[in-house]
């Protein structure tokens, strides 16, 4: 499903607008940003956590060439969905 669609069964299910629903979607976005960005996690009690994790510096080997390129240090965002989401998405 793409967001459009997500947004629009947000609508139907809130029974708001298509503009409403995508004004909150774009809110939760920017809020999320801005947690990461002040406190380096968020955790939401039925869905998981938002963490930032650190990558170090590394080489990689350029698939086509076979030559060495180095990798930069970075820090990359990721979601970890906690037991209570697996369960209810996976089954136990």
């Amino acid at each position: 499903m793409r967001e459009k669609e997500f947004i629009e069964k947000l609508a139907e299910k809130w029974e708001v607008t298509k503009k409403e629903a995508e004004a909150f979607m774009d809110a939760y976005h920017a809020l999320v940003k801005e947690v990461l960005k002040k406190n380096g996690e968020l955790t939401l009690n039925d869905m998981g956590k938002y963490v930032l994790q650190n990558r170090p510096a590394r080489e990689a080997r350029n698939p086509m060439t076979g030559e060495t390129v180095k990798v930069p240090a970075k820090t990359v965002a990721k979601w970890r969905p906690n037991k209570k989401f697996k369960d209810e998405v996976f089954g136990k």
